[in-house]
């Protein structure tokens, strides 16, 4: 409230006089996160910044509360939900609502300004609300094919992702690269871990053929998964998951394409395998911007 009031009093643009107010930010989605500072003075700017901020506190939030000592728990997993769908609406009304910006952007920009970006984190954040409805739905022991289309709905989410921050040109060098590779190659990692799901289950089926074929595409797309980046700037929990779900591919690989062919003769599909995708927690719930005067002053 105070910057927003600061900035009215200039009729949007903060003195740059001694005495006046000056406010510069630095960007969360930069590929050097914290060293660069930008400004542009307009009341529409500080609201984008401001927003975003408050949206990247509950991501962290939400972080906080699934590394508390309960874990993933159901009470620390419920807020944590809660936090990122916040977050969600909120990337996603400043990309429809508040973007783009009326004022022509500098060359050096945050990609906060940009429309494609928050469409990104919009759906990072959707990632994440599926990865922990995959959880719950493993501690409840629901379904194989359920939780697989979980995961295949995780694994288009990150596509959905990639194509946004693609889509920003000459802005893509520009953001943060553990970003950009989490996408890269989670459309392929969790993917890859559905179809590890489904061929285990084809093969107690009997289905033996499918279960090849299904095992045989799981490796292939960790395989795209690394090419894709996914451990690189990686944390350690999910480099240890990702190498642990990998190992898992390439024995369950090695033990039924052996027993295929020597048992059970099962006919392998040579068509690529795939799932369905089912996305959990599609709805982020709706955040509202401030009404109706802030509006009109960013755009006038």
């Amino acid at each position: 409230h105070g910057v927003i009031s600061s900035i009215a009093a200039h009729s949007g643009r903060p003195k740059t006089s001694a005495g006046g107010v000056n406010f510069s930010w630095t960007s969360g989605g930069d590929k050097e996160p914290g060293k660069k500072y930008y400004q542009l003075y307009t009341m529409g700017y500080e609201m984008c910044m401001m927003v975003s901020t408050r949206a990247y506190c509950n991501c962290n939030m939400a972080a906080q509360e699934l590394e508390s000592p309960s874990g993933m728990g159901d009470e620390p997993s419920k807020k944590a939900l809660a936090l990122l769908k916040n977050a969600a609406s909120i990337f996603l009304a400043v990309s429809k609502h508040m973007l783009p910006l009326s004022e022509s952007l500098p060359v050096q920009r945050a990609p906060e300004v940009l429309q494609l970006y928050h469409q990104a984190l919009e759906r990072i954040c959707r990632v994440s609300c599926q990865l922990l409805a995959i959880n719950q739905a493993i501690i409840r022991g629901m379904s194989v094919p359920l939780v697989a289309k979980l995961y295949s709905g995780a694994s288009h989410l990150c596509t959905l992702a990639l194509e946004s921050l693609t889509g920003m040109q000459h802005d893509w060098n520009d953001v943060d690269p553990s970003i950009k590779n989490f996408c890269s190659g989670g459309c392929h990692y969790f993917l890859a871990v559905g179809l590890r799901l489904m061929a285990t289950q084809q093969w107690e089926a009997n289905e033996n053929g499918n279960a090849v074929g299904l095992i045989r595409e799981s490796r292939a797309r960790f395989d795209k998964a690394y090419s894709g980046g996914i451990m690189h700037y990686a944390s350690k929990s999910l480099t240890e998951r990702v190498d642990s779900d990998r190992s898992q591919t390439v024995a369950l690989q090695t033990s039924y394409e052996k027993d295929n062919s020597l048992i059970y003769f099962g006919r392998v599909p040579k068509d690529e395998q795939t799932i369905e995708a089912k996305v959990a927690a599609a709805e982020t719930g709706q955040w509202s911007i401030p009404p109706p005067s802030c509006r009109v002053v960013f755009q006038s």
